[in-house]
């Protein structure tokens, strides 16, 4: 994801403001803007320096045709709070007030008066303030501009769901007009026949060629390969579909009509959230199983967030007391780039044993390897949005212990940073979802972005 920040350096207008001080916050802007770019941001300014407000508005107007998403103000010194609020307000992004904190210069007094502007107009904005160099200063910075590109980023998605309601599940569907208006993410729908159709037309060498690409690449294959080659075409043809109809992540409903009749998309749910298949390198695609919306979102703002990672769906299965472990695990919708190396992954039948399977399935077994991780999930309380949030410590188990839950499935066992009460107390989803890496602060900035209640357990 490209994070498109902003940058607008101002003070306020006027004839008798000594030159050294136009000099100045200039060249603070060009070096502000340089390390912003060593910090991985794409960086756009519309030029070094706006005091009026005519060149304020001027400026958020170029801005706004380059498509940012997260606006950065550098306050040099005193400024005038309706042209820093009325240029917020226009490009309509979350901003940062960025107070110059040189001794003398009287940085957070314009930031101070800038940040209530902000308030004034209901803008988002929050107010950056410290030496420049400081980790400190960065570490804050970071998490409130990564935070605002990924809301900026799922703006204007698109999400493909094939399906209904699956099962009955409640915490999975919601209003399409509601997700439309709160997350800016249009909703497309597309029939799973569909994809069963263009299943059947891939080319076979297509599915020979990843066929081959698994036997190399992965452990052991317990399924047979008339089921694996059906669930290749599943993938293909999701693939195809996903690149013609330009969906940015997809939901899609499966069970239980494609196990009755086809075959699983477990295959394809794995490879779509993996960073490699047998073309080679590719963009890890959010793939939600059981037509579940809600996790869709939660997915694809944890992909954003955390880029490097896979992003896991799965349901919370059970607490063993005795170990104090959360043990994770959904019929097979987990990508093989969370196992601790792909030898380590093995295809194994299909464990999901209540359906009347024509041709079977297979999923990819394994456990997820070690790490510290964020675990998150987005649901509804009366119609408003909350989302739960907690830092835990992934642990790798024998693969011996899966026999203790269901053998053929993908595992994560997790351990809690928060009382065990707490958390089947605030636990309101039978799904999970889970980003290697610490993204707690920038998950609550989102919802503060978007107006969803957090709820964090640490």
């Amino acid at each position: 994801m490209e994070k498109r920040i902003g940058l607008i350096s101002t003070f306020a207008p006027g004839r008798d403001w000594a030159e050294s001080v136009v000099e100045r916050v200039s060249a603070e802007h060009l070096d502000l803007k340089a390390r912003l770019e060593g910090e991985g941001y794409i960086v756009m300014d519309a030029g070094s320096l706006h005091r009026s407000y005519e060149e304020l508005m001027s400026a958020t107007r170029e801005l706004r045709s380059k498509g940012v998403q997260a606006l950065v103000v550098f306050v040099g010194t005193w400024a005038y709070s309706n042209a820093i609020a009325g240029a917020a307000l226009e490009l309509g992004v979350p901003t940062v007030i960025w107070g110059d904190a040189t001794p003398g210069t009287c940085g957070l007094v314009g930031a101070a008066i800038a940040m209530g502007g902000l308030d004034e107009y209901g803008v988002h904005g929050n107010l950056v303030y410290g030496p420049i160099d400081a980790p400190e200063t960065w570490k804050r910075a970071r998490v409130l501009l990564d935070a605002a590109c990924a809301v900026g980023a799922l703006r204007g998605s698109v999400l493909g769901v094939a399906g209904g309601r699956c099962m009955g599940m409640l915490t999975a569907v919601t209003d399409t007009n509601a997700v439309r208006r709160q997350f800016g993410v249009e909703i497309e729908s597309f029939e799973q026949l569909s994809v069963v159709i263009r299943a059947e037309e891939i080319a076979s060498d297509r599915v020979e060629h990843c066929l081959e690409w698994m036997r190399v690449t992965f452990g052991k294959f317990i399924a047979g390969e008339d089921v694996l080659r059906r669930q290749i075409r599943l993938y293909l043809a999701m693939k195809d579909l996903i690149a013609e109809e330009g969906y940015d992540f997809v939901a899609v409903r499966c069970m239980p009509e494609m196990l009755n009749y086809y075959t699983s998309f477990c295959l394809a749910h794995a490879f779509l959230g993996d960073a490699q298949d047998d073309q080679g390198p590719k963009e890890r695609m959010v793939f939600a199983c059981e037509g579940d919306i809600n996790a869709a979102l939660t997915m694809q703002l944890l992909k954003y967030l955390a880029p490097e990672s896979p992003v896991l769906f799965s349901d919370v299965s059970e607490y063993n007391f005795a170990d104090d472990l959360v043990l994770t695990c959904n019929c097979g919708s987990q990508p093989t780039d969370f196992a601790s190396s792909s030898k380590e992954v093995y295809f194994e039948t299909e464990g999901v044993h209540e359906h009347r399977w024509k041709w079977g399935g297979s999923c990819p077994q394994f456990v997820s390897r070690s790490g510290h991780a964020t675990a998150a999930r987005l649901g509804r309380k009366n119609g408003r949005y909350r989302m739960l949030i907690m830092p835990v410590e992934v642990e790798e188990q024998p693969r011996e212990r899966l026999r203790e839950s269901t053998w053929q499935r993908p595992h994560t066992y997790f351990r809690l940073n928060c009382p065990k009460e707490d958390f089947f107390a605030n636990l309101f989803s039978n799904h999970i979802h889970l980003v290697y890496g610490d993204c707690v602060d920038k998950l609550e900035e989102v919802c503060r972005i978007l107006d969803i209640d957090p709820i964090v357990l640490k």
